[in-house]
Formats: structure tokens, sequence, C-alpha cells
């Protein structure tokens, strides 16, 4: 109801979540990294495994099977520091779906990488001014990611906070999809599929998704079959707007029913919109 995404956009980081993707959220300070990142996160299906790592404890989950761990910061003589770094290897060997770190600056962004390209799954924020700029700290030092990990990162947000009228509001400003690494050039191709229209305030479609068609693909489902499938959700979501169900409990619990009997939950919310 805030605006900060659209229904159609949400549904999207939807898929791509309920798929295994891995999102990198970016922005300056006070952009609204943390709270995207939360609300993507909800997305994830109730069985899986999540391992949430936090310098401060800001994430909160629905999930059973989530394990919060907190960083510890030592001032006393003997008593050493519990990092990012010590609590993402902590983390690997309990096996975890997803892998989120609320944000990475320094050596636990290169692990992170690895473990993504092992076959987890990850949400990371990173503070830079554009999602090109967050690629280049990624691989800048001292997060050393190499080139050709970057693309199992398959999407980056970018986050804005911006002047409208006399109030300020946050905004997923453009998203970006990472499609390859070209080894000849030395190149990162990506691909923006979405950006914010700041004039009308509007989120705009600017490309073909190659990465709800991968999904497709690796699902037996046809183009049209997923797009019905993103319009669906984005339904979902809008009609949760319209009945301002806002409590954080209550749409969980609509996503996690939408996983268990989609037709069902489709058709009831449908009638509660009437």
């Amino acid at each position: 109801s805030l605006n900060t995404v659209s229904p159609e956009l949400a549904a999207y980081f939807w898929l791509a979540v309920d798929n295994m993707r891995t999102i990198i959220i970016s922005g300056a300070t006070a952009t609204g990294k943390t709270t995207m990142l939360n609300a993507v996160a909800t997305f994830i299906r109730p069985e899986l495994k999540i391992v949430t790592i936090e310098e401060v404890p800001e994430i909160r989950l629905p999930h059973e099977n989530w394990i919060p761990l907190v960083t510890r910061p030592s001032t006393e003589a003997g008593v050493e520091n519990i990092t990012l770094y010590d609590l993402l290897k902590s983390a690997l060997r309990q096996r975890p779906d997803y892998i989120i770190i609320g944000e990475v600056r320094g050596e636990e962004a290169f692990t992170l990488f690895q473990a993504i390209a092992s076959g987890h799954a990850g949400m990371c924020t990173i503070h830079a001014e554009s999602c090109e700029a967050a690629i280049m700290r990624l691989q800048a030092r001292p997060m050393n990611v190499p080139p050709e990990l970057i693309p199992f990162a398959n999407i980056f947000v970018q986050m804005v906070r911006h002047k409208l009228g006399d109030r300020a509001v946050r905004r997923v400003y453009e998203v970006y999809e990472v499609l390859s690494y070209d080894r000849v050039h030395g190149e990162i191709k990506m691909q923006k599929v979405f950006r914010w229209d700041a004039r009308r305030d509007i989120f705009i479609k600017v490309g073909e998704s190659e990465l709800l068609k991968r999904i497709a693909e690796r699902n037996f489902m046809s183009l049209n079959e997923i797009m019905e499938e993103w319009r669906r959700r984005a339904e979902i979501l809008r009609i949760l707007a319209l009945k301002k169900m806002r409590s954080f409990d209550e749409v969980a619990e609509i996503i996690s029913r939408y996983y268990r009997s989609p037709r069902e939950t489709y058709t009831s919310l449908k009638l509660r919109a009437v």
C-alpha cells in the first residue's frame, strides 16, 4: 500500500524466490533495503530451511525452520569476535536451503557466492548507488567476488529514497537480471527488466524476463503458463493491498496457504475482493 513496489513486481520476486533464485538488494543508506529483503524473504516456501545472518537482528520470518544468527563483537581480552564470515561458515554446515545476510561488506560476500554457486539460494543487501556499482563493489577488495560467480546472483534490485511533493518515499528504482559472464570480453551481461518512473510514480516493465523463461523451461511450463501464474500471484498481492491486509502474520499465512492450495486460495481471495 506504500507503493514501494507494484503487485506485478512483487509477484515477479515471488516467482523468483519460489524457484530458489538469488536476489541482491542494493541502495544508499535509509532506502529500505532491509525492509525489502524481509518482504521478499517472506515468499520463501514455509517448509524450507533458512539461516539469516545479521549484525543487528532486523529480519523477522514466519518459517518454522528459520535459524537467526547474530554477530558478537567483543571488547574483552581473550574473547574473540564472532563475525559475519564466521557465522556464514557455521551456517553452511547446517545445510540451509536459503542463506540470507543482512548486509555484505567483506570476505563473507565471496563465501556467499561460493555457496550459491554450489546450489544454495541466497539473499543479501549491499550499500551501493546503483546495480552496476553493486557489482563493481562485489568484485573489489575486500569482497573479491570473481566475475565468473556474479551471474549466480540472478536478480539485482536497486532501492532509492526520493522526494515526491512534500514527502519522502522509498521505491524499487530498477531491477536487473544477470544473464552470463563473457570470458572473451570480460563483461557481465545484464538486462534491465523493470524501472520506476518517478514522474508518474509507476513501475514499468522495460525488458523481457529471461529468468521467467528459464523458470518456465525448468518446470516444463509454456511461456503462457508462467505468465498466467505471474498474473495470478500479482492479483493476490493486489487484493491484499486493497483489503489493507498489512499484518505480517496474516500475509505470511496467505502465502503459505497458496503454496498448499493455489487455486482454492486464489478463488477464495477473489470472492473476498468482490
